[in-house]
């Protein structure tokens, strides 16, 4: 009874918070240099790669910058593999584009160290060393994330507490076994396993760009990670991905890139964002912007559709209520890939699956949005952010 009770005050309390003041930004949060081992800088370079490999040639921190200026995006997270020489780079924050520090982790898995300035120690990869390890990043007013959970395996599952999933990894038509390994729907589950658990964790995306041959598909921004801050600092970005005020395009701002804003109505206006906690049955509202002719789906628990309409107009708004059974809801936004027809095409063609190994016989392939959840229970999972 005590434990229902304080339950209820804790999502009152929730739902009478005012939005706070700020403003949705764009940026990468998985873009990588020349100063990761996979990526050659040239001649002189002493990194592995070398010029018989010159498809590896990679941007440099300054171009990396000047590349996300360019296509309009308001910070920047470099994450090179286990090396933070980009942040003492004279690139860094080129061109007036907030520059996150972090690199990107090798473990049983990868994992994102946003905002870490220094290196941390990985002991013996175990679950308990990383354990010890992301509360350290966390001390630090760093954020720990789970890179393309599918490939490599992020074998820690729902062992160790993340703040963030990388739910969307290169382009999301990029399928396996080519060009891509990962699997973006899977990984997509993987974030809603957290969820269905009763965690409250922030869904991101990364271009995870090397490569200047890839740059036109899976450059920084492709896709690019919206994040609503009070102020556009490390510390801003930050807070906002703790808080899951985020969404996820599959272009950046200067490439047209499709919006999607899931909002829930709260004393008479829509306050409430993504990542925040608001009453069962709380109005939602979804606005839909730069779609025209795309499917709008919302999802709650356990992959339950609360609707899929399409996508009427460039400025298409869709108000609704999830079940009051339900713990969280989040939009998504897709185009037309003719699934069913590929689907038929592999069954009356085997040989196109390539024995069972490609997904583009199955995945959606043109996903343009997708936003993380809004929650109508407090988190009740150990160590969850929110």
């Amino acid at each position: 009874m005590l434990r229902a009770l304080s339950c209820c005050l804790a999502l009152l309390a929730l739902g009478a918070a005012p939005a706070s003041a700020g403003r949705w930004v764009a940026g990468d949060l998985h873009v990588h240099t020349t100063y990761s081992h996979d990526s050659w800088g040239g001649p002189g370079d002493d990194s592995p790669t070398d010029p018989t490999e010159y498809y590896t040639l990679g941007q440099t921190v300054t171009e990396d910058f000047a590349i996300a200026k360019l296509r309009g995006l308001d910070y920047l997270a470099i994450t090179d593999h286990n090396d933070l020489r980009s942040q003492s780079d004279p690139g860094f924050g080129f061109g007036g584009v907030l520059p996150v520090p972090g690199y990107e982790n090798s473990l049983h898995g990868h994992a994102q160290m946003l905002g870490a300035t220094r290196l941390y120690d990985n002991g013996d990869s175990s679950t308990a060393a990383i354990l010890a390890e992301e509360q350290a990043l966390r001390a630090d007013g760093g954020v720990f994330q789970a890179n393309h959970p599918i490939d490599p395996v992020w074998a820690y599952q729902y062992d160790v507490p993340v703040d963030d999933v990388e739910v969307w990894n290169l382009p999301w038509y990029y399928q396996p076994p080519f060009p891509a390994a990962s699997d973006n729907e899977r990984a997509l589950r993987y974030w809603e396993g957290w969820l269905d658990r009763g965690a409250h964790v922030t869904a991101t995306g990364g271009s995870d760009s090397h490569w200047k041959a890839t740059l036109a598909a899976q450059g920084p921004g492709q896709p690019t990670t919206w994040i609503h801050v009070d102020r556009l600092t490390v510390k801003g970005v930050l807070a906002g991905l703790r808080q899951g005020h985020t969404f996820i395009s599959s272009e950046p701002p200067a490439m047209g890139g499709a919006r999607v804003f899931l909002e829930g109505r709260v004393h008479g206006r829509w306050a409430a964002l993504p990542g925040d906690t608001v009453m069962p049955g709380t109005p939602l509202r979804v606005r839909v912007l730069g779609a025209p002719g795309a499917t709008l789906r919302v999802v709650a628990d356990h992959q339950a559709t609360v609707i899929e309409v399409p996508v009427a107009s460039p400025s298409f708004t869709r108000e609704l209520r999830a079940p009051r059974t339900a713990t969280y809801a989040f939009a998504e936004v897709f185009g037309t890939d003719a699934t069913a027809q590929r689907e038929q095409l592999c069954q009356a063609v085997p040989s196109l699956s390539l024995d069972g190994e490609t997904t583009y016989c199955s995945n959606r392939i043109a996903m343009l949005a997708l936003s993380s959840a809004i929650y109508f229970r407090p988190a009740s999972w150990p160590g969850s952010h929110a």
